[in-house]
């Protein structure tokens, strides 16, 4: 079970990761602070999964 669970956090994250570069290219400070932190998140969930 957690390591289906940490494969759909790693794929969250990579879409998160992706949001957050589209959001640095248009200077969307705001996106980028949200998915920054969603991104921290999903990080600390995969590290407790591990």
């Amino acid at each position: 079970m957690n390591t289906k669970e940490k494969t759909l956090l790693k794929s969250k994250l990579s879409v998160y990761k992706l949001c957050y570069r589209r959001a640095e290219e248009r200077e969307d400070h705001d996106c980028m602070e949200k998915a920054e932190a969603a991104m921290d998140e999903l990080r600390e969930e995969i590290r407790s999964l591990a």
